[in-house]
């Protein structure tokens, strides 16, 4: 399903695309509009929709510019420009932004469905080039080799600074900046994913010169960033890793996990950053299969080390495991009992239920209902029927409970997610309330903390600020007589169709049927 975005400046310009869509055959889905540019670009930023379809000429930021930054900071993304007939100048400057296509208004819906459907395959088909990378040329292939052999000499040191800044013209780089940062993606173990990923982040990365993508190996991507600032170069590292995240996610169909290091203010000193990087990866392995993790993401590691035999409830014990620790506990719990009870079919059924049921308590306080309780005691006693079973099915809960409780633990920010979830409740009906203004008031760059928020709440900012929105719509809808145009402005929507839609899309009725239903 491919995912709309809206802006222009004219209501009824916006009503009537958002309507098409609505009633299309289920293959677009409108994924938020905008007034002008300047309001929809961090909607963009944040919600990464397939298609753009954006006026040439709106206020404050107009489409063209609108354009720009999109397509220098997500480059996957599909542009369709509107305008009027008396916009020709206008229409030349789309052609030279690469426009996927261009329309008169006021628009036609069939000529604007035929124009979504034509931009959607034009994706699918870059999707299946990239499914079927080809086999490149042996010339090829030893370029490649030769490229990541030098790029991989800076990471491990091996090569002079001199050395470093005078081969580095052969593949059409310059090394010199102020800051330095080195990231790291893990990549599934197959020849096709290498493969695929080469052709993706060659198309991706083309003709950017502060970031250098080359492989470690088959298995690790690594992106070398230079910069200006050390806020500056971080902030871009989240921001490039996010995307092409999110890129890989769209056209090859697999998640990644990525390690972001410490900024260097030296050449000679990007081993430190690659050092840093992998310290990084180790750590957000051990908790987490996919997102974006910088070094100062991590809370100092505990002193002391698990003990399942030391004292405590169930709950306290499990609560303060790693997932390396699993073993231990599994084999601790069922050892803590005679021989001859553990022998117990039915014993061990209840030394297990405790254990989910303990778990599943625990892991509702991290996420919940991420481990659901057991409701069907014939299933758990099927799996104690054995000894085996009962061991394989505890380590199955437990390595996915440690897991989410162990990123809880060492992942700084909890409290800072807790103050930014008040500040957005405390200020939700502010219909400018942005997630650049949330940001700063939990002292986060834009993009970083888009990327802990999501990673923390499992949430995008946009989502828990509809969320909120809405709930407190239901609200005044249940204890009020307001009129919709009044709730919808008293909960940060200054346009009532526009609330009205997402009410009924999240919520499943439109405010007025859920009005009458609970009244």
């Amino acid at each position: 399903m491919m995912r709309v975005f809206i802006a222009d400046d004219e209501d009824i310009i916006r009503d009537g695309i958002r309507n098409c869509i609505e009633k299309g055959n289920g293959r677009f889905l409108f994924a938020g509009e905008a007034p002008d540019g300047e309001m929809a670009l961090p909607m963009i930023m944040e919600m990464k929709p397939d298609i753009l379809i954006t006026d040439i000429r709106m206020p404050f930021m107009d489409g063209l510019e609108l354009a720009r930054i999109v397509r220098r900071a997500m480059p996957w993304m599909r542009i369709v420009f509107l305008s009027g007939h008396d916009e020709f100048e206008y229409a030349q400057q789309a052609v030279s932004l690469h426009a996927d296509a261009y329309l008169l208004k006021p628009i036609d819906s069939t000529q604007l469905t035929a124009t979504l459907e034509e931009v959607a395959s034009r994706i699918e088909q870059e999707q299946q080039q990239y499914l079927r990378a080809a086999q490149r040329s042996r010339s090829e292939q030893e370029e490649d080799a030769l490229r990541e052999h030098f790029f991989n000499a800076l990471l491990s040191g091996s090569i002079s600074t001199a050395q470093a800044i005078e081969q580095s013209t052969r593949w059409g780089v310059s090394l010199t900046a102020r800051q330095y940062l080195v990231c790291m993606m893990r990549l599934p173990d197959s020849r096709e994913a290498y493969t695929q990923t080469q052709a993706l982040v060659s198309r991706a990365f083309e003709g950017r010169t502060e970031e250098v993508c080359f492989f470690r190996g088959s298995t690790r991507l690594m992106l070398l960033l230079l910069g200006d600032s050390e806020e500056a170069v971080r902030e871009r590292a989240y921001e490039t890793c996010q995307n092409l995240r999110h890129e890989i996610r769209q056209f090859l169909g697999w998640d990644t996990l990525t390690a972001i290091g410490l900024p260097v203010s030296r050449l000679s000193a990007l081993p430190d950053s690659y050092r840093a990087a992998q310290k990084t990866m180790l750590q957000a392995a051990a908790c987490a299969e996919t997102g974006v993790f910088g070094s100062t993401d991590f809370a100092a590691p505990p002193v002391s080390g698990f003990t399942f035999t030391q004292g405590g409830s169930l709950a306290d014990k499990l609560r303060h495991a790693a997932p390396e620790d699993v073993p231990q506990i599994v084999d601790g719990y069922f050892g803590s009992a005679s021989a001859q009870d553990v022998q117990s079919v039915l014993y061990r059924y209840y030394l297990l239920m405790d254990l989910l049921v303990t778990a599943s308590r625990l892991a509702s306080e991290v996420q919940p209902d991420s481990i659901a309780p057991p409701d069907d005691p014939q299933a758990v006693l099927t799996r104690a029927a054995t000894l085996e079973g009962a061991k394989a099915y505890a380590t199955e809960v437990l390595t996915h409970l440690t897991s989410l409780c162990y990123r809880h633990q060492n992942v700084r920010y909890s409290a800072e997610i807790g103050r930014a979830k008040a500040f957005i409740r405390a200020n939700y009906a502010d219909s400018s309330l942005s997630l650049h203004m949330v940001a700063a008031e939990v002292g986060f760059s834009p993009n970083h903390f888009s990327t802990i928020f999501s990673q923390e709440t499992g949430q995008t900012f946009v989502e828990y600020l509809t969320e909120v929105r809405l709930e407190a719509a239901k609200e005044l809808l249940t204890n009020s007589d307001a009129r919709m145009s009044d709730i919808a402005f008293d909960v940060g929507y200054q346009e009532p169709h526009y609330f009205s839609y997402l009410f009924k899309k999240h919520v499943g009725v439109s405010p007025r049927e859920y009005r009458s239903r609970v009244n």
